[in-house]
């Protein structure tokens, strides 16, 4: 048999379940090559164009495109704007093809603009609506400092986004751009400078307006990220009801009054990221853990060491990571120490704990300083009451063998009081380190508590080889 033989309707089925292994991975998502199909044969063609909405057809015009070529060529399908962070420089010729699909406002299904791009000449074009548009995605590079996108910005209103990622781009406006596109599902502001700064307090009500919001991100470029003056917690919460994934990047004083204004019921994946701080004080940050059912009750972590940073996940796959932004070791381990003692009961029930550096490219450039104040260690320790199963890689080895080793007479189950089992990366015959284990191992098995050396391998299958 073959393909001529068979109906349109089996040959439209095929196709659309072709269409994700004929898909590559662009910026906007995957978007997959119809042309492939469209190029066949002319029956190929009819069938795949004929069903537009079945297989999600659209018409991507780039800045490098003829596009007035393009749209005269293709039927009116919707269409894809782009302009890839690869095209730095835009000449006046890829600002004429961006004007020319502009111009179909109507047929304008997604935006997505990455790098440096003469932002004033396509304002005007920009001010006005796109009644069509679902998905919009503006990336500007880190370093650059542009002006904060106005208040005509696509009208004022998107009714049918689903979809907006501002990154490192200021829009002090969007409270009031998102009470007219309230469909919006996703929902990223990340990398945000000084001069696109949104209280906290403005955040949550803004939000209250998008019932079908499911995954929120909220980072800031700098510290400066603070409130000026700590909101008092409401007595009547913002309810998020489809909020199911949450990622923060600040300072924990914008946290704190943010969560103390809403409620997530059906959360199921918080990602945060504090920058330094001497002291945290975060009362709602645990209320707001308490209120959430979802995120109680892990029974694996990891701590993660990296160059500028500590990171501790929780749940596999993660459903809680708390990053902290610092290079000092010492100074990692004290706010993560300071931090999880506000929030005891996430910690308490993790059975299997990992130790280790972060992957090879980010893994930290301190080196284990066996003269480092144990304590630290062990006060960090103290907070996982559960752990059975320790797992400790070659770059942490020497500091943590040093803290278990002071484990020693009324002291041995002072930390990890469940302990049986303990794993260790690419353990040397002899040394300081090892030295220190043998002393661990030894008290707790004079105290009538042992524990089983157990393979590197159980680990390294579950986590993969690039984590230390």
């Amino acid at each position: 048999m073959t393909t001529e033989m068979l109906p349109d309707n089996v040959l439209l089925e095929i196709f659309d379940f072709c269409k994700y292994g004929l898909s590559f991975h662009g910026y906007s998502g995957w978007v997959w090559r119809r042309k492939m199909l469209t190029q066949v044969c002319r029956r190929w063609r009819l069938i795949s164009l004929g069903s537009p909405r079945r297989l999600d057809l659209r018409i991507v015009c780039t800045n490098t495109t003829p596009t007035r070529t393009s749209l005269d060529i293709w039927p009116p399908l919707p269409i894809t704007i782009k302009k890839s962070p690869s095209h730095l420089l835009v000449d006046e010729k890829g600002v004429e093809n961006i004007n020319a699909a502009l111009e179909h406002r109507d047929r304008i299904s997604e935006i997505f603009i990455h790098g440096i791009w003469p932002l004033e000449k396509w304002a005007a074009v920009m001010d006005k609506p796109l009644p069509a548009l679902r998905d919009a995605y503006f990336f500007s590079s880190f370093g650059d400092t542009l002006p904060p996108f106005p208040e005509t910005f696509l009208g004022g209103s998107a009714p049918c986004l689903r979809s907006l990622h501002l990154i490192a781009i200021p829009f002090p406006s969007l409270p009031k751009f998102v009470i007219s596109s309230t469909h919006i599902v996703d929902l990223q502001l990340l990398w945000t400078p000084n001069s696109g700064y949104i209280s906290p307090d403005v955040m949550a009500k803004c939000l209250e307006a998008l019932s079908n919001l499911e995954h929120l991100s909220v980072g800031f470029r700098s510290p400066l990220s603070r409130p000026v003056q700590s909101t008092l917690p409401s007595l009547t919460r913002i309810v998020l009801p489809a909020l199911t994934s949450f990622f923060f990047a600040g300072a924990s004083e914008y946290f704190e009054d943010f969560v103390a204004q809403i409620d997530t019921p059906i959360l199921n994946r918080l990602l945060v990221a504090f920058f330094l701080d001497l002291i945290f004080d975060i009362p709602q940050f645990h209320d707001f853990i308490d209120r959430t059912t979802r995120l109680k009750s892990f029974n694996q972590a990891d701590i993660e060491f990296y160059h500028r940073k500590i990171k501790i996940v929780l749940g596999s796959p993660t459903r809680f990571e708390l990053e902290i932004k610092c290079e000092r070791p010492d100074w990692q381990l004290s706010s993560m120490t300071q931090i999880f003692r506000q929030q005891l009961p996430i910690l308490s029930h993790v059975e299997r704990l990992g130790i280790r550096a972060g992957s090879f490219r980010f893994r930290p450039r301190w080196k284990a300083d066996p003269d480092m104040d144990t304590s630290q260690w062990l006060e960090l320790f103290h907070l996982f009451i559960a752990v059975r199963s320790l797992y400790v890689g070659s770059l942490l080895m020497s500091p943590v063998a040093t803290a278990l080793q002071e484990l020693t007479g009324g002291r041995t189950l002072e930390v990890f009081p469940v302990l049986r089992n303990l794993s260790l990366q690419h353990v040397e015959p002899s040394g300081p380190a090892q030295e220190a284990i043998k002393s661990f191992i030894t008290a707790r098995q004079l105290s009538g508590h042992p524990i089983a050396i157990q393979p590197w391998d159980s680990y390294l299958a579950e986590n993969g080889p690039y984590f230390l």
